[in-house]
């Protein structure tokens, strides 16, 4: 496999809540946080470290006992950080999108999300996305109000439908994928896809190399107007990669 990561405060923010975690070659996850003085850093950096803590009950599971054990995790993790938000008024209101993907070492990908952070799946130069953004746009998209295009530009399309730690229960969504290899697969904040569109995404995963590629996309990105944190994993996958025992 080859990874790939990028982070970055953009043109316009101050500091940088987005939160990476790589745990190779089996976890990869993003949070991208919200929230006053510097609680949207806190929520989405508690976030990924209560998925880390509760990784190895992952292993061995497939099918249906992984799909419930990753949105037992996402509840987990939701309450972790509404409990925090609750413990004092500077973290009043915090919250994070989570958005990741497990490999199971059996050829499947288990991709899950809350929020609007997105996972895509690049295969034969196609650029497929696997989550659905949990926003109010979206929604409008999915019932034919708006069209893409006019999504891409509205200007509450940044308003969050359910967030990590928002309320003190969450409903999260859980993808499985087959996994092939010389598939790419990208986890990203909104930072980067309220700015490129995705046919320019697709351009810019195929570059052979995986750091070049990842270069690319936060060179464009920030030359795009940079108006939030921009972080992304880049993850092109082997044979390797997709016959991995899943640890």
């Amino acid at each position: 496999m080859s990874v790939a990561a990028r982070t970055h405060k953009g043109r316009v923010r101050i500091n940088n809540e987005d939160s990476l975690l790589l745990e190779r070659p089996f976890l990869f996850a993003i949070a991208d946080g919200m929230g006053g003085y510097n609680a949207g850093e806190v929520a989405s950096k508690l976030a990924l470290e209560k998925l880390k803590a509760e990784k190895d009950d992952l292993y061995g599971k497939n099918g249906f006992a992984l799909v419930s054990k990753l949105y037992q995790i996402m509840r987990d993790v939701n309450v972790e950080v509404y409990k925090k938000a609750q413990s004092e008024y500077t973290f009043e209101g915090m919250g994070t999108t989570l958005s990741g993907i497990y490999f199971n070492g059996k050829g499947k990908g288990y991709v899950f999300n809350v929020g609007d952070s997105r996972v895509y799946l690049l295969r034969q130069k196609q650029l497929k996305q696997i989550t659905r953004d949990h926003s109010l746009v979206a929604e409008m998209v999915e019932n034919g109000e708006l069209t893409q295009e006019e999504a891409f530009n509205h200007p509450q399309k940044n308003m969050l439908t359910r967030g990590i730690g928002v309320n003190k229960n969450v409903d999260g969504d859980v993808f499985v994928i087959d996994i092939y290899t010389d598939d790419t697969i990208l986890l990203c904040s909104d930072g980067l896809t309220d700015m490129l569109h995705d046919n320019e995404i697709a351009e810019y995963l195929q570059k052979e190399d995986t750091e070049d590629a990842a270069d690319a996309l936060l060179s464009a990105s920030l030359e795009k107007g940079g108006r939030d944190n921009i972080s992304f994993i880049i993850l092109k996958l082997d044979r390797k990669e997709v016959e991995h025992d899943g640890r």
